[in-house]
């Protein structure tokens, strides 16, 4: 892919972290693409690979733009460590977060900006998301609740911020220690630690992301060992705040870790996908 074209420098400059292990070699690079292609410009887009035995390198070698930062480590780290390394080499405000099977939606970063600049108050924004299957047709969508107080108080049952299509205020994070690798949930921990310090949260109602499912992806690969590391983490940073309806969720979660894996994939899209979006004021 050639240079992009020029773009203003008075726009501000947006950090885009991404961790990246054992990529796909047809929908990695079609995420870069979709990263490059943003309406915003001013990108500074770090991918930080950590070995396997494919190499990312090679599937957008033909990709040559000056935005893109790509390191790939001798060793395998963790996907915390990846992602602490990618803020240390930040230079934006905000960061972008995202996975490498996900595609962003052109307006993504001009729309987070916006609303950024608009509340100088928030620290985490995130929005739904479409879901797709592995040749990226539709499935439907997953939302999460709009407003700080309703993200904060489902925060006790659920991840209420999908992090593949979260932006946040580095110097907040960092603040925080960045990610932590004692929970494998580490972003849904990072919320909760940003909750429990007073960080402002948000999502946008439309979608701006498209969330792929894929039979290689980690989402249905380890979705059982990440349900029990969401119930361990949150009795760790909710303990005694926990209401009735919340103990009864964890309950159910705890009896799904004795089913079948398909079947807890199948009942996690059943839970969490809607086959139509919700109107902007659900």
């Amino acid at each position: 892919m050639s240079d992009p074209g020029s773009f203003s420098s008075s726009q501000p400059l947006v950090s885009v972290v991404m961790g990246v292990w054992n990529p796909h070699p047809l929908h990695f690079p079609e995420v870069v693409q979709s990263i490059l292609a943003q309406t915003h410009q001013n990108l500074q887009i770090i991918l930080i690979e950590d070995p396997s035995e494919r190499d990312g390198r090679e599937m957008i070698r033909d990709i040559q733009d000056e935005r893109l930062i790509h390191i790939r480590n001798v060793d395998r780290t963790s996907l915390p460590d990846q992602l602490n390394q990618g803020l240390r080499l930040a230079e934006g405000e905000l960061i972008a977060r995202g996975d490498a099977d996900d595609i962003w939606e052109p307006h993504r970063v001009a729309t987070q900006l916006r609303i950024f600049q608009e509340d100088p108050e928030l620290v985490v924004l995130g929005s739904t998301l479409t879901v797709i299957d592995d040749r990226g047709n539709p499935l439907g969508y997953r939302d999460y609740p709009r407003s700080h107080e309703a993200i904060v108080k489902a925060m006790r049952r659920y991840n209420p911020i999908a992090q593949p299509v979260v932006m946040f205020r580095r110097e907040e994070v960092l603040r925080l220690g960045g990610y932590q690798k004692e929970f494998f949930v580490e972003d849904y921990d990072l919320w909760c630690r940003l909750a429990l310090a007073g960080a402002k949260f948000a999502n946008y109602p439309e979608p701006l992301l498209r969330y792929r499912i894929h039979p290689e992806g980690m989402k249905s690969t380890r979705l059982k060992k990440q349900l029990g590391e969401t119930i361990r983490m949150k009795e760790a940073h909710f303990r005694g705040q926990l209401t009735t309806a919340d103990q009864v969720r964890l309950m159910a979660e705890r009896t799904l870790l004795w089913l079948p894996s398909r079947w807890v994939l199948w009942l996690f899209g059943r839970m969490t996908f809607q086959k139509t979006l919700p109107g902007p004021n659900a």
